[in-house]
């Protein structure tokens, strides 16, 4: 139940975050939990939000799902709900949200979500116009990850974070045959178990070659994986290697 006192602090909240020009909102580390989103949503204030950043707002899949059935926030591009708890459950009600066919950016990092909520976004038809995707600290692990490089509805991706996702080898082959990827410019596979087959299929590919930024440090691609990303062909492009 939304009290007025609710109301009254999610509205002062507000007024401290929102940017001059009203085009972003601010919330992060503000810890309103679910009853702020569910505050936030039922606010009588007209948004012309395109950037919210709800991160470490000690969120679950209730705040999520206040969020995402609500009616605010149409014009949405930018969506930040890192280190919170949402989970399968919350993410999985993301794709009937109403912003977003509007998304250019959507940060999921640490939120409890695993196949079962990854599979949720990435089956969804919806993202035309995303450039970022991130799944950090996910343990979504490969058929997430095997879904999305096929999807066509991903095809305008810029960066994809798939830090510490538990992706092994599996996920890289098919990563690396992608055709849907092939805009991607930043690619984060650190904290994988990734190996040296996974760098020699990497390495292999003839669609992702614009790549400037591949990241795959902590794992266990070794000096000849090294070696091999280096020598390819295909990262003509590339500008920063990050290994250990």
């Amino acid at each position: 139940m939304i009290t007025a006192t609710k109301l009254e602090y999610i509205n002062r909240v507000i007024d401290e975050c929102l940017s001059e020009d009203g085009e972003a909102l601010e919330l992060n580390g503000k810890f309103i939990g679910d009853e702020g989103v569910e505050a936030l949503v039922h606010t009588q204030r007209n948004f012309d939000v395109e950037n919210l950043d709800l991160s470490k707002n000690k969120l679950t899949w209730r705040g999520a799902h206040h969020l995402f059935q609500s009616q605010q926030f149409k014009n949405l591009k930018r969506l930040y709900l890192g280190d919170n708890n949402i989970s399968d459950k919350g993410i999985k009600a993301l794709p009937d949200a109403n912003f977003v066919d509007n998304l250019s950016l959507l940060d999921l990092r640490y939120n409890s979500i695993g196949e079962e909520g990854a599979m949720a976004v990435v089956q969804c038809k919806r993202f035309r116009k995303l450039q970022v995707l991130i799944f950090q600290e996910n343990a979504i692990g490969d058929e997430p990850v095997i879904t999305l490089a096929k999807a066509q509805a991903f095809a305008n991706l810029r960066k994809l974070n798939l830090y510490r996702t538990d992706l092994s080898v599996r996920g890289i082959k098919i990563l690396a045959k992608s055709k849907v990827l092939e805009r991607v410019k930043h690619l984060n596979l650190a904290r994988n178990y990734l190996n040296l087959d996974s760098a020699q299929c990497l390495a292999k590919t003839k669609t992702l070659v614009n790549i400037e930024t591949l990241l795959m440090f902590d794992t266990g691609i070794g000096d000849a994986g090294v070696k091999a990303i280096m020598d390819s062909e295909a990262f003509q492009k590339l500008k920063t290697l990050r290994v250990t």
